[in-house]
């Protein structure tokens, strides 16, 4: 199909009930956290945050497992809350969807995947195409939007799209024990226990910097709405260096003394350089440059023409980045930082919130816009729209 032909309709987001600020969090975990570690939490940006499962789950003393089946499964009820919305306030019927995709990193259940039982939950046809798509991080929507291009063939292909950004279980249960959270900086090169303090310093990062969230959509040729944001040419790139996938990840690991599973979470020092370096690795190829050419005024002229640069909100640190190195006013990027302060960085939702805020809720905007995802792979995806 024509790029020009793929629109994004119906565009919807929703958090879980419960909401914490960082404040509140610091105060629960009590003397756990160095100041160091408390300075760094606030250079984060992130004033609130929303998780599937209470925080006192977390840090009580309690051996009560997190997650069980007293738990419900929150994360796809959540999907089925608003993918329903998506499509009520498009009008559609549910027979009107010909695929369904789910997107996402944990779910409430290893297997199945969660695209089956958002399909069986939201009452779609038992035999309707769906898809399962995991791993692909705050790059989830440039995926989809590149899946899409491949999905739709004709007028009547309507793909939902179903997004979840709800990872709190991989890192929240490393706050559960008494050990106590140190900077880097201040964890002498000779303690015996080093590489376990730096993680439990990652471990706790994650926790205040990540929030959960979900958000849906649907891609169609036609318009399905009077707002609806077009969708063109998509650029991205993964592992300039062969080992870079190890700079953000997470791993699955067990112990052997006890049987028992955790996340392991890694995030090197410098993936703000590291995103930088790719983002003009990508805008060159994207440009029609050489991959190592980059011409900073014909960049300069490519983002003054971008109404809207919606950034996946990585950290303060990494917007602040993005920012100085393309000299994006305010304006250009006000959502990404909006949307880090309120929600933190909500991988794969983050973009489709930026985007919600910036063009579907925002009837004084139009035009051109950008898209830039930056995710563990190591990757990073430039999509450019049109609102419509």
């Amino acid at each position: 199909m024509s790029e020009s032909n793929l629109i994004i309709s119906g565009l919807t987001r929703a958090y879980p009930e419960f909401k914490y600020n960082t404040e509140e969090m610091i105060e629960a975990l009590g003397n756990k956290l160095s100041e160091d570690v408390k300075e760094n939490i606030y250079q984060l940006g992130v004033k609130n945050r929303y998780f599937v499962r209470p925080f006192d789950r977390y840090i009580s003393k309690s051996s009560e497992r997190i997650k069980s089946n007293a738990d419900g499964e929150p994360i796809s009820d959540l999907c089925v809350k608003v993918a329903e919305k998506c499509l009520s306030d498009l009008n559609l019927k549910k027979s009107d969807i010909t695929c369904i995709v789910a997107a996402y990193e944990d779910s409430d259940f290893l297997s199945p995947g969660l695209s089956s039982i958002i399909l069986t939950k939201l009452g779609l046809s038992k035999f309707i195409p769906h898809f399962n798509i995991q791993g692909m991080a705050c790059s989830t929507l440039p995926k989809l939007l590149e899946l899409g291009k491949n999905f739709v063939h004709n007028s009547s292909d309507k793909i939902l799209f179903v997004i979840s950004g709800c990872n709190s279980g991989w890192y929240l249960p490393h706050l559960k024990d008494n050990q106590t959270v140190r900077n880097p900086k201040e964890i002498s090169n000779d303690q015996y226990d080093k590489n376990k303090q730096i993680s439990k310093w990652v471990s706790t990062m994650f926790s205040f910097l990540f929030g959960d969230g979900v958000a849906a959509f649907v891609i169609s040729m036609d318009e399905l709405q009077t707002t609806g944001v077009k969708v063109s040419k998509i650029t991205h790139a993964v592992n300039f260096d062969e080992l870079d996938y190890r700079k953000a990840c997470v791993r699955l690991v067990g112990n052997s003394a006890n049987h028992m599973y955790e996340y392991e979470l890694t995030a090197e020092s410098d993936i703000l350089k590291r995103s930088l370096e790719y983002s003009k690795k990508v805008l060159n190829v994207s440009l029609g440059n050489d991959i190592e050419n980059f011409d900073e005024k014909l960049v300069e002229k490519f983002m003054t023409k971008q109404n809207k640069v919606m950034i996946h909100t990585g950290s303060l640190k990494i917007l602040e980045g993005f920012q100085n190195l393309y000299k994006l006013d305010n304006n250009q990027i006000k959502e990404s930082f909006d949307t880090l302060k309120e929600y933190g960085n909500l991988t794969g939702v983050s973009i489709p919130t930026v985007l919600e805020k910036a063009m579907f809720d925002n009837n004084s905007i139009s035009g051109k816009g950008l898209l830039i995802g930056i995710t563990m792979g190591f990757g990073l995806d430039i999509v450019e729209v049109e609102k419509i």
